[in-house]
């Protein structure tokens, strides 16, 4: 008999500072990290949009460490917590090449009030 074996991955996610994106320092500006943390954050839900409000719903932020110009920083998010009437996504930021953490976030999505449990 086969046996079938899923190891699901843990969705990814890049992009680059561009100028449009800092400060006078050529620091990332924070409010643009937020965003693209929150969008990839709803992106990961868009299929279940009829069971899951939207958007997402900042619940923790840590901002470790400053991003510049031109620099490459991969987002990765692992699920945290899922119950009947949440679930909390965990998004770590880091740089490319030197892998540092740049930030930390954990997104609440609610699940809507009509979700029926399997019976």
């Amino acid at each position: 008999m086969k046996t079938l074996i899923y190891t699901p991955e843990n969705p990814k996610t890049h992009f680059t500072v561009t100028k449009n994106d800092i400060n006078n320092h050529n620091a990332l500006l924070p409010s643009i990290l937020y965003a693209e943390m929150q969008k990839f954050a709803s992106k990961i839900v868009t299929n279940n949009t009829e069971i899951i409000e939207t958007p997402a719903k900042l619940y923790q932020l840590e901002i470790l460490k400053n991003a510049f110009l031109d620099d490459t920083l991969f987002m990765e998010s692992q699920i945290k917590k899922f119950n009947n009437s949440e679930l909390q996504l965990s998004l770590t930021v880091k740089k490319e090449h030197t892998n540092d953490l740049i930030c930390k976030a954990t997104f609440k999505f609610q699940f809507k009030n009509n979700i029926q449990k399997a019976s």
